[in-house]
């Protein structure tokens, strides 16, 4: 039969009686789902990509991949696997005269935290304040101390390792709870910097090296071991003392969630009073497409923020205020790299354990962007692995003794520090849907319009000239030519796409994630952020889950 205009044939119905259907099974998802089922909510979790994760699997599929990018572990994990933009270079479409985005994701139980760094730094009270205080972007429609708590639940939920004393009120933002371990130990490199450079003054700013906060543990915590360093933290730590989705899918399940995953929503279908009364989707196991109605009970999406928007379009909703798909924000990254005078011995514990965190509020920031510096514990990362070393001196006709001298001498004294850089939200920077390319399962392909602009380029050539400045300080000779600071590169931050805010006409949500037009309908995760802020979004994402989980029970509390 088909369903209104979709010509959609419905092969099976679902007759399960659920509270609450969550799509996405990433870390926005698995808590919003845990916390429901937690008071006893009966949840449906639905998963387009596989179930299938094997650890060790995925651990081999790195160690014998010819390419090692972010998603070369996952690209063979099984026939549920589905396209994105991790394992097809042709997932996004780019409109004419855009430049690239850059970002990827990965479509599978436990999401993008498979490969995500790990850094879980919060959000600043000035993040939530930019238009009020810079007059730029946009301002949020809650302040910090209206999450402080959720922060502290997210930090005690994912496992959050980091120094209490070093962050409590720093830049303004109290913290009420510590955090439930002590800090990652601090790489050996890290103590070039600290010995050399903390306390020094870097274009008026005075320079404090901090302890990153870390979704990775510093001793055994929930049943996970401490963090051995293995230094593969991107794309995949093998032993999970890096937390990721599946830690909070398995303690749902626990409260009795139900998980189905290989199912790939294809549309919301809504009532003339804009409630969604059915989800459908496609089971790739049986191949049937299935019916479910939710009549009566919540939807919520938790689809990251290109999928979301997607499927919103696709659905034909949330038109009124013409904000779905506006606003695609990622912090755009560059580079500063140097040899060190004194080895540094990278590649021992996670990619980056400190920062400098400084930059990320100012004056400048109506006129350019705020920043974050990391510093990098595995040598040169990708612009030179120890592989592209010891190549160029073979190619150069050294062997033997020299050889190994010239590689390891090298290797050894390689550093860099990274800078990401807040995006303010444009609705030109966008994601649409293709009219002519569809998926594989007929759906179409996201279009993506997106500009490096003003704002972000003289970020990144004052941050560069930060670095250029902390190298001098720590006997460090930086290499021009390699670094990177008139390109960028995508950290992965995925926001915008549906913006949260008070008013229907200019917003998507409200501050709870609830869809002003349909009211049964919540959204969780980076999509619905007003800006980017300055730090990495997964904990401010997980930290919104949590209210919004608290406000769904309420909700769910009142029905019943």
């Amino acid at each position: 039969m088909a369903i209104g205009n979709m010509n959609l044939k419905i092969n099976d119905m679902e007759q399960d009686d659920f509270d609450v259907v969550i799509i996405g099974a990433g870390i926005c998802g698995a808590i919003t789902a845990y916390k429901l089922a937690e008071e006893n909510h009966k949840v449906l979790l639905l998963e387009a990509g596989t179930g299938q994760t094997d650890r060790i699997a995925f651990a081999g599929n790195y160690a014998t991949a010819v390419k090692k990018h972010p998603g070369s572990p996952y690209a063979t994990a099984g026939p549920g696997y589905i396209s994105g933009p991790d394992n097809d270079n042709k997932y996004y479409i780019h409109e004419t005269n855009s430049d690239k985005f850059k970002s990827t994701f990965l479509r599978i139980k436990g999401g993008t935290t498979w490969h995500f760094l790990g850094n879980v730094p919060r959000f600043l009270p000035s993040d939530f304040r930019l238009n009020e205080l810079y007059k730029v972007g946009d301002d949020w429609p809650l302040t910090y101390d209206d999450i402080e708590e959720d922060y502290c639940t997210a930090e005690m939920e994912i496992g959050v390792a980091g120094d209490h004393k070093e962050w409590n009120d720093y830049m303004g933002a109290h913290r009420s709870k510590k955090y439930p371990m002590e800090k990652i130990w601090q790489a050996y490199g890290d103590s070039v910097f600290i010995e050399k450079v903390n306390g020094q003054f870097v274009l008026e700013k005075e320079i404090k090296i901090m302890g990153t906060p870390q979704a990775r543990n510093a001793t055994a915590y929930n049943g996970r071991p401490a963090c051995a360093g293995n230094s593969t933290c991107v794309p995949i730590c093998p032993i999970q003392a890096k937390y990721d989705a599946t830690v909070h899918i398995k303690k749902a399940i626990e409260k009795g969630t139900a998980l189905k995953t290989d199912c790939v929503v294809k549309k919301l279908i809504k009532d003339d009073n804009g409630q969604i009364t059915e989800i459908v989707y496609l089971d790739r196991t049986t191949k049937k497409n299935v019916k479910i109605d939710t009549t009566g009970k919540i939807v919520v999406l938790a689809a990251h923020a290109i999928e979301t928007p997607r499927l919103l379009l696709h659905s034909g909703l949330a038109t009124k205020s013409n904000q779905v798909g506006k606003n695609l924000m990622d912090h755009l990254q560059g580079y500063c790299v140097a040899i060190s005078k004194n080895p540094v011995y990278p590649f021992r514990g996670p990619i980056t354990t400190s920062g400098i965190d400084v930059f990320r509020d100012g004056g400048y920031r109506n006129e350019f962007g705020a920043f974050r510096l990391s510093i990098g514990n595995d040598g040169w990362g990708r612009i030179e692995s120890p592989f592209n070393t010891l190549w160029d001196n073979l190619n150069s006709g050294f062997f033997g003794r020299e050889l190994a001298d010239r590689v390891s001498n090298r290797v050894i004294c390689m550093t860099r520090i990274s800078f990401s850089t807040e995006m303010l939200p444009k609705k030109d920077n966008s994601v649409t849907l293709s009219a002519t390319e569809m998926d594989e399962i007929g759906i179409p392909k996201p279009v993506i319009n997106f500009k490096f602009e003003d704002y972000n380029k003289k970020a990144m050539k004052y941050a560069f000239e930060v670095c250029k400045r902390i190298f001098e300080l720590a006997d460090c000779k930086v290499d021009e030519e390699k670094s990177q600071v008139t390109s960028y590169s995508g950290a992965g931050h995925i926001m915008g796409t549906t913006k949260m805010g008070t008013d229907e006409e200019n917003s998507v949500v409200d501050s709870f994630g609830c869809c002003h037009e349909h009211r049964n309908l919540y959204i969780v995760g980076p999509s619905v952020f007003v800006t980017s802020g300055t730090a990495n979004p997964t904990l401010t994402a997980a930290a919104l889950s949590i209210r919004t989980a608290r406000k769904i029970n309420e909700q769910l509390r009142a029905q019943k």
